[in-house]
């Protein structure tokens, strides 16, 4: 069987930026180091579920330093309340002193407990700051976590369950504020040609530079994800049909303008092109269904020659379709802006 090599060299790379777990995996491991045991580390401490473990680990390390910290303070309670009850028979053990050496020992009561009291308070302010100091730490942890649950571990965009969370909460807010809003689909024409013909550490630099353009070219809520393989989608919320093929041509254009070349020879080898498919979400339609218009445009563009932004068939509104220039495929394996 063969097995796919980007999780073996996304695993290799975070083990030579000195990821811990990774590395201890890596350097503990006594048996064959073939692609299979590469797969299954990447499985364990990179894949999917790894992420979703690493956000429940953290989430219950929360937990139980919340639980430490509830039972500090109830101790502190108890302690308070135990002093309060001896404090309140003072008046009566001094009501019955019949001597000065009687009141010396109430006194002496008195200062030996709130000695007591004292101490007791300063271990609860260190400890106070020190959990914390730890909660503090541990939230840091989880919010990372929980963005990289959210995070393409490749181009660093948006990835699927960001876009599937995203484009309910955006249907959402249009639907409630009768807004409107726009998905555009992107796929980069050729990829898997170019891919499977020189590799896919080559591959992913073209992922990258596709991801890192449209993100510098969105704004504000606007979301890029990495929306499976060679495709990406953009939310626009907030924007009509018509504004949101303006964004899709300047995104078109904005990639299109990135060199791919050799760069030990430094030879031209064309430009990377997108194919586009955009459309408004309609009042009462599905998710999937503003989706499935989206794809539909985008196979559109793809089938009349790719390198151009289609829009969805719309009832109110069907706009002609941006038309441009051939696509030029991607011939080599290194790549220059």
């Amino acid at each position: 069987m063969r097995v796919e090599t980007r999780p073996i060299l996304q695993g290799w790379y975070r083990y030579f930026e000195g990821d811990p777990e990774i590395t201890r995996a890596v350097d503990s491991y006594t048996g064959v180091f073939d692609e299979n045991t590469c797969h299954k580390i990447y499985k364990r401490y990179l894949g999917p579920g790894a992420r979703d473990e690493a956000v429940r680990k953290v989430s219950d390390q929360v937990q139980q330093a919340i639980t430490e910290l509830a039972t500090m303070l109830g101790s502190v309670q108890t302690a308070t309340t135990e002093y309060g009850e001896n404090l309140g028979d003072v008046s009566t053990q001094i009501a019955e002193a019949r001597s000065i050496e009687d009141l010396g020992a109430v006194v002496s009561g008195i200062i030996q407990e709130t000695k007591v009291m004292v101490e007791k308070n300063q271990q609860l302010e260190s400890k106070l700051e020190t959990s914390s100091e730890q909660v503090s730490e541990l939230k840091k942890n989880l919010d990372n976590v929980k963005r990289e649950a959210l995070t393409d571990g490749l181009t660093g965009v948006a990835n699927r369950k960001a876009f599937d969370k995203n484009i309910l909460d955006m249907i959402e807010e249009a639907t409630a504020n009768a807004t409107p809003m726009v998905l555009i689909m992107i796929d980069i024409d050729f990829f898997k040609k170019f891919n499977d013909t020189y590799g896919h550490q080559v591959g992913d630099q073209v992922l990258k530079l596709v991801a890192r353009t449209l993100v510098d070219n969105v704004k504000g809520r606007d979301l890029v994800s990495r929306y499976g393989g060679e495709e990406f989608s953009v939310l626009l919320p907030e924007t009509p049909l018509s504004a949101g093929m303006k964004v899709g041509e300047m995104l078109r254009k904005s990639v299109e303008s990135k060199e791919v070349v050799n760069k030990t020879s430094n030879e031209n080898l064309g430009r990377i092109t997108l194919s586009m498919g955009v459309a408004e979400y309609l009042p009462g339609e599905s998710i999937s269904r503003v989706i499935e218009r989206a794809d539909e445009a985008l196979y559109k563009s793809k089938k009349t020659g790719r390198n151009r932004v289609t829009p969805a068939d719309h009832p109110e509104n069907i706009m002609a379709t941006l038309q441009a220039a051939p696509a030029v495929a991607l011939k080599d394996s290194t790549i220059k802006e």
